[in-house]
């Protein structure tokens, strides 16, 4: 097993000094891998950064040199970039990883993370909106599109441009939602720059974007444009992303066949990366002994199956309607009362957003009526966790027999991916079809459409009888798909494709 992960490792090597030479790769995000506190005593305090996003781009560092370009969010933030000394070795790895920070007004920040990031893109990328009341784009949002969003890829276009040191073709890497416009400004400073985009979300039909406003949406398209390669999670987004720029871009031409746009004299290619989990580092946590001692501490001796669930507590994970299809299980199927365990480890999110505290006062009433209804002496049918702690997480997730992954519609979902590789029991996976997971495992779970609630009941019943032997079968067969396409996997494809942009 060593030599052959030796050998994936030497092939992102191989592929990263195929595209790099003797650059450093510079990758830009809004959250970086560490940022800064003001302790009591005025001296800054740096901590390190979290998400999905930061963990996966932190990989990189391990075999490649980068700069990492990311926003000041905090006054800290904005301390540190003002002095370069703070900076060195924080961010881990030696000199592998190097942080520098895109600085704006604190006003232009709140614009266009708190007006147009978040309440904006979020929701219509996961397509949450109840369009008949929302969106309204008033001047208040053209307002935060213009003098915020814009002027923050702006701000990150020059903080990038910075480290290029005059290279003509400087290697850059953009991410996510935040940054779809970061690429034109680079572009024009650096016609010969090699640039690429990666969107971690998921990225809605032309329909979605027809809802919202003729500059915001044409913008994005061509800012997205700007770049050599555009990255998506799916097949489907990255079709989806080709019908936007028909819709909206008329003088670009697209080959759906090739996956490309021509536009303004160049070819812009259309991939997609599913992104994965370092399979390593992730069974490394949910065999540390901390994760141990809490996976005996949440089977406590007990024989009930148990099923799991781990999210962030957002309305686009689903939550509400899992819970409900495990309502009308126990509601049809007296049997199991008692002899199981739902445990909900649910990790707060955008606390300050109405939409986010409705939703989770919804879940939490519909856990209080399972337990009131269903409940008795020695038995609790819903156990929820409402905490960040990533390696009780895995410890719940190793000890489930079933794992519910049911969003509305997500990026990727790597709860599913840290789910299968972690599992000690067998787990059945339900798995929602509008997941970018999905395209990878399907043959492997049992798919549920997110709002079919009696539909995911069945499910949970069937994973819940399923024999032990097509259990392991079907986990077997999970696991080694996402052993072979894991997070080195990810990274190395999208540099293979850059490099072949420079041969």
């Amino acid at each position: 097993m060593a030599s052959a992960e030796a050998r994936v490792d030497a092939d992102l090597v191989a592929a990263a000094a195929a595209l790099l030479g003797d650059r450093r790769l510079i990758i830009a995000t809004n959250r970086g891998p560490v940022s800064f506190a003001t302790a009591a005593d005025g001296s800054l305090r740096p901590r390190r950064g979290s998400g999905g996003l930061v963990t996966a781009l932190g990989h990189v560092g391990r075999h490649v040199p980068i700069t990492w370009v990311a926003a000041a969010m905090s006054e800290g933030d904005r301390r540190a970039a003002a002095d370069p000394k703070l900076l060195r070795g924080v961010a881990g790895e030696g000199d592998s990883i190097r942080l520098r920070f895109a600085t704006v007004e604190r006003s232009v920040y709140e614009q266009a993370y708190n007006v147009i990031a978040n309440p904006f893109l979020w929701f219509l990328q996961h397509q949450m909106w109840n369009l008949p009341e929302r969106p309204i784009i008033d001047a208040g949002t053209m307002r935060a599109w213009e003098r915020g969003y814009v002027h923050l890829n702006e701000a990150f276009a020059r903080a990038v441009l910075a480290q290029t040191r005059g290279d003509r073709s400087p290697r850059i890497m953009l991410h996510d939602y935040h940054l779809y416009l970061a690429a034109e400004p680079i572009r024009r400073a650096r016609p010969g720059a090699v640039l690429s985009h990666f969107t971690h979300i998921p990225w809605p039909p032309s329909s979605i974007w027809l809802t919202i406003a003729p500059p915001i949406r044409e913008g994005i398209a061509r800012g997205l444009l700007a770049n050599d390669v555009v990255g998506f999670q799916t097949e489907r987004y990255a079709h989806n992303f080709l019908r936007m720029v028909e819709s909206f871009v008329p003088e670009a031409t697209v080959d759906y066949r090739a996956r490309s746009v021509r536009h303004r004299r160049r070819t812009i290619h259309v991939r997609h990366y599913p992104i994965s989990i370092d399979v390593d580092a992730t069974r490394r946590v949910a065999s540390s002994r901390a994760a141990r001692r809490r996976a005996d501490q949440l089977m406590g001796g007990t024989r009930e199956q148990i099923v799991v669930r781990v999210d962030r507590l957002e309305p686009s994970k689903n939550i509400l309607r899992g819970f409900l299809a495990y309502e009308a299980l126990l509601q049809r199927q007296p049997r199991l009362r008692g002899h199981i365990s739902f445990l909900a480890f649910l990790v707060p999110s955008r606390t300050g957003l109405r939409e986010y505290g409705d939703y989770g006062r919804q879940v939490q009433s519909a856990v209080d009526r399972i337990n009131a209804r269903f409940g008795r002496a020695g038995w609790r049918p819903v156990q929820l966790f409402y905490e960040n702690d990533y390696a009780q997480a895995l410890a719940g997730l190793s000890i489930a027999d079933v794992v519910l992954v049911n969003p509305l519609v997500d990026g990727m979902n790597l709860v599913a991916k840290e789910a299968v590789v972690v599992s000690q029991r067998d787990a059945v996976l339900v798995l929602s079809e509008t997941a970018g997971a999905f395209d990878q495992m399907a043959d492997g779970v049992l798919a549920v459409a997110p709002a079919d609630v009696v539909g995911t009941a069945d499910a949970l019943a069937t994973a819940l009888a399923m024999p032990a032997k097509e259990r392991a079968r079907r986990l077997a067969k999970l696991r080694r798909g996402v052993e072979r396409e894991d997070i080195t996997w990810w990274l190395r494809r999208q540099l293979e494709d850059l490099a072949k942009l420079t041969s």
